[in-house]
């Protein structure tokens, strides 16, 4: 009995750690011949939990999931039509196949088990237009919640419903996906040359382009709120330098008043490699040199790496190129 009882323990520990998640389905660095980069485990039948992140997709009932952590890697559609639909923030059990749609990895012929509402849906990733344009740098953000700002709208919606915005990286697509502009009161109507101070939505890809989703007209923000502004003005994550670089970078960062900080390095994966700094900074400019090195101290591979900076509720992301 008591081996009997072990085994099962085993077992039961040895699914927990085999669980699938939906970093699982969509972590990849292998391109495909289309040049977009199919799942790992595609066609293969899945179970997966997470938090559904934007619902009603196409107002028929298909919806966005994340890992309760949110960031790269951790989102995927979810192409399901049954009713009741999921809301906004339910954790959801979904069972089905890992499917390819001209490019777009998703969850098919699901079926789904809400397990709990009213769950805090994940901060939506902070995003350029840059990274939205070249797949393999993309590609970890389909599927995610994530934010843009300070934008400028350079062409304005086609017969499709799309349109176009820049930042200060380059010009990334918009979509209707989940509502019409104009069926809203009041109808929202883009004209070339308008500002948004921040576009909030889910990632898809279509036709060989990523598009952020705004799921309802609270998504398209004018300005940003007073606190925000004043957050922007009083911490600033500079550009670091060299980048490309080999083997050590300047990330510089400046402060209007003293303030706690955490500076962090994160791989292509999402996961963070490296902290720079963790502690009370004095006003001023800080500049942090980062060797190439994780926080064990082993050396990394070439490759794309994020740095991030934390300050109370600002957070600021940018892109440092290693190559070696």
């Amino acid at each position: 009995m008591k081996k009997f009882m072990m085994i099962f323990v085993i077992v039961a520990f040895a699914s927990l750690a085999l669980a699938t998640t939906i970093y699982d389905i969509q972590y990849t660095e292998e391109a495909g011949p289309d040049g977009d980069y199919p799942s790992p485990l595609l066609d293969q039948e899945v179970t997966v939990t997470g938090i559904v992140a934007g619902a009603n997709y196409g107002s028929d009932g298909k919806f966005f999931l994340t890992d309760p952590e949110g960031g790269a890697w951790h989102g995927i559609y979810v192409y399901y039509f049954e009713e009741p639909y999921v809301q906004l923030g339910d954790e959801v059990e979904v069972t089905g196949t890992v499917a390819e749609y001209y490019g777009l990895t998703e969850l098919s012929y699901c079926t789904v088990n809400v397990l709990s509402s009213g769950n805090p849906v994940p901060a939506p990733s902070q995003v350029t237009a840059l990274d939205l344009l070249v797949p393999a740098q993309a590609e970890m953000w389909e599927g995610c919640l994530v934010q843009i700002d300070n934008v400028t709208v350079t062409e304005v919606q086609d017969d499709y419903g799309q349109w176009y915005v820049e930042d200060t990286t380059g010009e990334c697509q918009i979509d209707d996906g989940f509502f019409y502009l104009d069926s809203v009161d009041p109808a929202i109507v883009i004209e070339a040359g308008m500002t948004w101070g921040r576009i909030i939505g889910c990632v898809d890809y279509s036709y060989s382009e990523f598009s952020i989703n705004p799921r309802t007209p609270e998504d398209l923000i004018e300005e940003l709120g007073t606190d925000e502004t004043d957050l922007n003005l009083t911490v600033e994550l500079g550009n670091n330098y060299p980048n490309p670089f080999n083997p050590t970078t300047t990330i510089s960062y400046s402060l209007v008043n003293d303030a706690a900080v955490e500076l962090s390095v994160y791989n292509a994966r999402g996961q963070k490699i490296d902290t720079l700094v963790n502690g009370t900074q004095t006003a001023g400019t800080h500049n942090v040199v980062w060797n190439g090195t994780d926080d064990r101290g082993v050396t990394v591979t070439s490759g794309v790496y994020y740095y991030k900076i934390k300050s109370g509720k600002f957070t600021s992301t940018k892109k440092m190129i290693l190559l070696k």
